[in-house]
Order: C-alpha cells, then sequence, then structure tokens
C-alpha cells in the first residue's frame, strides 16, 4: 500500500504541473510566478526550519544512545561486580571448609616456602578477603579501607600472617589491577604497624 501511495504521489507530481501549464495562459502563468516568488521567504524558512528539526533530532539521537551505552557500561560493571563476588563467596566457602577439616586444609599450598600454617591464617585470610570484597562493593571507601587494615594490623595473628603470605601474595597478584591495588594497602598498613609483642 505505501508503495502504490509512493508511486501515485509521484505521478501526481509530475502530471499536475503539466496538465496546469498546459490549460493556463501566459499572463495567469505569469501572474502565479509573481506570487511564487513572493512566498518564497515563506519557503526558505520551512526549509530551514524542518533542517533545524532533523539535525535536533539527530543531536537528541545521539544523546540518546550515548545515555543508553553509559547503562549499558553500568550494568557490564555490575554484572562483573557481582560474578566476582560471588566467586569470592565461594573462595570463603573453600576456605571455611579447611579451616574445620584438616584433611581439606592440606590440599592448599603451604602459605610460603618452608612456612608451617594455622587454622588461624586461614581465619586471617577470610578477614582480609571480607574487607576487599566490602570496598570492591562500594559499601566502604577507600579512607575506611586503610583505617580498616591499619585496625587488623594491631592484631599479633594477622601480623604474622601477612609476614608469612607477603612476598608470595604479591607473586601472586602481580599484574591484576584490582589485586595489586589490595596488596599494596595491606603491605603499606603492615609497614606501618608497629610489630606487635609476642
Amino acid at each position: 500500500m505505501a508503495i502504490v501511495l509512493a508511486a501515485l504521489a509521484i505521478t501526481a507530481s509530475v502530471i499536475v504541473p503539466l496538465v496546469v501549464l498546459a490549460a493556463l495562459d501566459d499572463e495567469t502563468l505569469e501572474r502565479w510566478s509573481l506570487i511564487g516568488q513572493a512566498i518564497s521567504p515563506v519557503g526558505l524558512l520551512y526549509s530551514g526550519l524542518a533542517l533545524f528539526a532533523i539535525v535536533l533530532t539527530l543531536v537528541l539521537q545521539q544523546r540518546d544512545l550515548s545515555h543508553q551505552r553509559e547503562s549499558l557500561n553500568v550494568a557490564l560493571d555490575e554484572q562483573r561486580r557481582s560474578s566476582e563476588i560471588a566467586l569470592r563467596a565461594l573462595h570463603v566457602d573453600l576456605i571455611k571448609m579447611a579451616i574445620d577439616d584438616n584433611e581439606l586444609a592440606e590440599v592448599w599450598p603451604p602459605l610460603a616456602p618452608g612456612v608451617p600454617e594455622t587454622r588461624k591464617d586461614h581465619y586471617c585470610n577470610l578477614i582480609l578477603n571480607l574487607q576487599k570484597v566490602a570496598y570492591e562493593a562500594k559499601t566502604i571507601e577507600e579512607a575506611e579501607l586503610r583505617g580498616a587494615l591499619a585496625y587488623l594490623m594491631r592484631s599479633n595473628d594477622m601480623y604474622d600472617f601477612w609476614t608469612k603470605v607477603r612476598a608470595t601474595r604479591v607473586e601472586i597478584t602481580e599484574g591484576d589491577t584490582g589485586e595489586d591495588f589490595f596488596t599494596a594497602l595491606v603491605d603499606d598498613a603492615y609497614t606501618a604497624a608497629r610489630p606487635p609483642n609476642p
């Protein structure tokens, strides 16, 4: 139907002027020509308005696409964060199993070569993991995270744990921006803390 209507409109736009030209005398045509010239600024105005409307439509569409792109990026970031938090929850469950069962604890590699590990070490790992997840989930800010880590390093057990895993942790996380950042914060807190009394 649309094609038929378009064809009829094109045909009419060609035939109607020809019929008018054939039916009218020169004097009438000249008068119509003068009228057309007189109202041509109105046509220009409408053409300008149409062009402005097209440009405005394109700008609004561009802005809408930009907002959609931003929303999609936010959604993807949230999805990535949720996936990472779910993986960390699984990690927590695995460590809990190792804490509860010595046989399962033997599956984990040592914290550092030749360094014996205890259930407390696994527990310290869980506490630090909680701080990292809280920061990544944006429930705490960086300043709060630094304060929490400084507080945790007052514990003899936490200080000893980081002493054991420090070199290994840096080696494992090297190249992962998020892990490197968190490891650096923990290490700053460790370095700033005084060695606890034995």
